[in-house]
């Protein structure tokens, strides 16, 4: 599996786990930003990225842990070993600036693990989608995680 198609399921996850969480993002991508120094994004919306909007940090955590949870997934590694790559360096920082216990921290883990399970066909049929454009609003998002509800 190629590193691009690797990073948009990896996108692809943070996405749908954030719309089953009821946040809003301004618009994901697989594509790699060298200013950024990103392989790819999710980019919050400026109500959220303000700090404005207070979000559990055990729902934020859930969001970050999809990412690396459906790499591992997709390339058949375990999850520490994928969270542990350098690749994965943000969303260690971001989980870590939760500073939630041990508990919440497994809680997280096992709800972005089970999302994982759960939405998978969604994740690849974003992550599809991603690899043909640049960007996908979050309105696009929310629409094929609605279609897959029917």
């Amino acid at each position: 599996m190629n590193e691009f198609r690797i990073t948009a399921i990896h996108e692809a996850a943070h996405a749908v786990a954030a719309i089953r969480a009821g946040l809003i993002f301004k618009h994901v991508t697989a594509i790699p930003d060298e200013y950024e120094e990103t392989d790819g994004a999710l980019h919050w919306s400026d109500l959220h990225a303000s700090g404005h909007l207070e979000v559990s940090p055990e729902l934020l955590a859930v969001v970050l842990l999809a990412g690396p949870c459906a790499e591992a997934r997709a390339t058949n590694r375990e999850v520490d070993e994928v969270f542990s790559d350098e690749e994965a360096l943000d969303d260690r920082e971001a989980i870590t600036g939760l500073m939630l216990n041990a508990d919440d921290f497994l809680k997280a883990s096992t709800e972005a693990l089970a999302l994982i399970e759960r939405d998978w066909p969604l994740i690849v049929r974003i992550a599809d989608e991603l690899m043909e454009v640049d960007e996908l609003g979050y309105e696009e998002v929310e629409a094929l995680v609605a279609r897959s509800a029917n």
